[in-house]
């Protein structure tokens, strides 16, 4: 089976720059043209099911990238809860808060901790593996998508060791009881 694990095109957080985490913001027109390249890619694939975050940035862009796919709203495929920093500059994180950031941990403004998060995409990825599909997409965030990876890969990849720039995708394999990590493709 392969699962290819798509992030959102770009939204209004990302382009001013302010922490998105489970708020439910709008993609940009860039975005929406993501949303259009990156369906492109997967036009020629035949998805036996698709599941998206229930945030809207990645339902649109499922909707963009494959019009006329049904899909399943999964609540487990939302970005990392970062509590009351979402909504604010990235830069506005105090440097005494910083570290907290670095290791994922959330739980200071009101999130989630890592091993929270990492929970819920591990509990996604184990539904998966009882899945008799060839070919699912899932439409994520860029969390999820560096959570997948460091799981897949048995390691901790430090955040910025990984650009996963919007409409990026990771294409998984999973196959006698084990995952890889077939490719990850930055689009633009």
């Amino acid at each position: 089976m392969k699962v290819f694990m798509v992030r959102h095109g770009e939204s209004e957080m990302n382009r001013n720059g302010l922490w998105a985490g489970w708020l439910d913001v709008s993609l940009t027109e860039k975005g929406r043209e993501e949303a259009v390249q990156v369906g492109k890619m997967l036009s020629k694939i035949n998805f036996d099911k698709i599941y998206v975050s229930d945030l809207s940035r990645a339902k649109v862009t499922a909707e963009i990238a494959l019009p006329t796919c049904e899909y399943e709203t999964v609540f487990a495929l939302r970005e990392v809860n970062i509590g009351n920093i979402a909504g604010k500059p990235l830069n506005s994180v105090k440097n005494s808060d910083k570290e907290y950031v670095r290791k994922g941990d959330y739980r200071i403004f009101g999130g989630e901790s890592q091993e929270e998060f990492e929970n819920r995409v591990r509990a996604f990825m184990n539904t998966l593996e009882g899945e008799d599909c060839e070919n699912i997409a899932v439409f994520s965030h860029a969390g999820v998508l560096r959570k997948a990876v460091n799981m897949v890969l048995n390691i901790d990849v430090p955040r910025n060791k990984m650009l996963c720039k919007n409409c990026a995708v990771a294409i998984f394999e999973y196959s006698d009881n084990t995952w890889i990590l077939h490719s990850w493709i930055n689009l633009y």
